[in-house]
C-alpha cells in the first residue's frame, strides 16, 4: 500500500464559482498535464495517483502530453504504465484524458497512428468510467466535455510559434468548427473544454476567438509546464551576463515580461543561436484566468488565492493590479467570464522528479444568483 505521506509534490487547491450550479453543489476536479513518461516509473506514479485520490474528486482530467515525440507508444512498458496509472485513478471517479503535442509531433505515420490507436482503446482500462477524447465529447458529472486535438501543423513549427502571440489562428477556428464538436448547452450543465495549449483560446484577429466561446464555461490546458518561469528566469540571468541589464518589466509570478526574450548583445541584436521567443506583455502562467467573450484576459487568480485584475482594455495586452478576491469574484460572475486553468506541469521543463510535481484541485461552486456571492 502506498502511503500518501510519502508523496513529495504539491497540491495546489482553487475555487471557482459558476451560476450555472445549483447554489450548495460543489464539483471537485483534478487537473493534472505533461506527464512526459511520468508513468513509466511505477513507484511515482503510483504516489502520484494515490496522492490524487486522496483529494476525493468527482472527476480528474488530463490535458495532454503523456509521453515525449519521438519514440513509438506501441504496447510496451510505457504504455502499460499510463494503463496502471488510469486504472488506479478510475477507481474512484471517472478520468478525462486528451493529447498534446509531444503525445504525436516527431513521429512517423505508421508510430502516430499506433499511438492514436493505443490511446483510443484507455477506454477499455475501465469502460464507462475512462474517456480518451480525441475530437470527441461526452458528458460526465452535471459536464459536457469536449477534448479537442488541433492539426499537428497547429501544434508544431509555424503554427507554435505564432501562437506564442497569444493570438489563435482563423484556421484553427475552421478546423475546430470542421469537426462539428458544439456544446449542446443543456440548463445546469458546465461546458468544459479540455485541451492542451492554452494559446489556442485566445482572441483570433478578427476577434472570433474558439469559434464559439461563449458556450464554452471551462477551459483545461497544460502545455506551460510552471508557466514561463523558467524560461524566462534564463534569458533573463543570460542577458544580465551579457548586458548588464535584465529584462524589461519581468514579473516571474505572473509569468510575463514587455521585450523579446531572446538573448541580444549589447547593440539589441540577436545572438546568433539563441532562441527568438516574443511573450509580450500577457499572462501565459500557472493558475486560472478569467476571459471574456473575445477571449481576452480580464482577471488572474495564482495559486496563492490572490486575485489581479487586468486594466488594459487594449486586445492582447494585460496590466495586472490587485484587487480583492469578493470584488473580483462578484464582477467575474456579473460579466459571466469564462474561466481557464493553465495546469502546472506534472514535469516542469520534462524533469521527473516527484518534488517538482503539481496537483491541481480545482472546486467548482454553485453561486447564488443574486448579486452578491458569498
Amino acid at each position: 500500500m502506498v502511503n500518501i505521506e510519502n508523496f513529495n509534490g504539491k497540491i495546489v487547491s482553487s475555487v471557482i464559482q459558476s451560476r450555472k450550479l445549483s447554489f450548495g453543489r460543489k464539483i471537485r476536479t483534478v487537473i493534472i498535464s505533461d506527464l512526459h513518461s511520468y508513468t513509466s516509473k511505477e513507484k511515482k506514479a503510483e504516489r502520484l495517483a494515490e496522492a490524487i485520490k486522496s483529494q476525493e474528486p468527482e472527476i480528474i482530467f488530463i490535458a495532454g502530453d503523456i509521453f515525449n515525440g519521438g519514440t513509438p507508444w506501441n504496447g510496451g512498458e510505457k504504455y502499460e504504465g499510463i494503463r496502471k496509472f488510469i486504472d488506479n485513478l478510475s477507481e474512484v471517479c471517472p478520468v478525462c484524458i486528451t493529447l498534446g503535442n509531444h503525445d504525436l509531433i516527431k513521429l512517423n505515420e505508421e508510430n502516430r497512428n499506433i499511438r492514436k490507436r493505443n490511446f483510443q482503446s484507455l477506454e477499455n482500462v475501465r469502460p464507462g468510467e475512462v474517456f480518451p477524447l480525441f475530437n470527441d465529447k461526452v458528458i460526465v458529472n452535471g459536464m459536457e466535455i469536449i477534448g479537442y486535438v488541433p492539426r499537428l501543423e497547429l501544434m508544431a513549427g509555424r503554427g507554435l510559434k505564432t501562437q506564442l502571440h497569444g493570438l489563435a489562428h482563423d484556421e484553427f477556428i475552421r478546423d475546430y468548427d470542421e469537426k462539428g464538436i458544439k456544446f449542446n448547452n443543456r440548463p445546469g450543465t458546465l461546458n468544459v473544454y479540455l485541451g492542451h495549449d492554452p494559446h489556442l483560446i485566445a482572441a483570433s484577429e478578427n476577434g472570433v476567438g474558439l469559434g464559439k466561446l461563449t458556450a464554452c464555461d471551462f477551459f483545461i490546458t497544460g502545455h506551460l509546464h510552471d508557466g514561463y518561469k523558467p524560461l524566462l528566469s534564463s534569458f533573463d540571468k543570460a542577458k544580465r551576463i551579457i548586458t548588464g541589464k535584465g529584462l524589461k518589466g519581468l514579473e516571474l509570478d505572473k509569468g510575463y515580461t514587455e521585450q523579446n526574450t531572446g538573448v541580444v548583445d549589447k547593440n539589441g541584436e540577436m545572438i546568433a543561436g539563441s532562441r527568438r521567443l516574443w511573450i509580450g506583455p500577457t499572462n501565459l502562467c500557472r493558475g486560472i484566468v478569467y476571459i471574456d467573450n473575445d477571449a481576452q484576459q480580464r482577471f488572474l487568480q495564482l495559486p496563492d488565492g490572490k486575485f489581479y485584475k487586468n486594466a488594459s482594455n487594449e486586445p492582447n495586452v494585460q496590466n495586472w493590479k490587485p484587487v480583492l478576491e469578493l470584488v473580483a469574484r462578484e464582477e467575474i460572475l456579473q460579466n459571466k467570464l469564462h474561466y481557464m486553468l493553465i495546469s502546472e506541469g506534472i514535469a516542469p521543463g520534462f524533469m521527473r522528479r516527484e518534488k517538482l510535481t503539481t496537483i491541481n484541485v480545482v472546486d467548482i461552486e454553485g453561486a447564488k444568483k443574486g448579486s452578491h456571492t458569498k
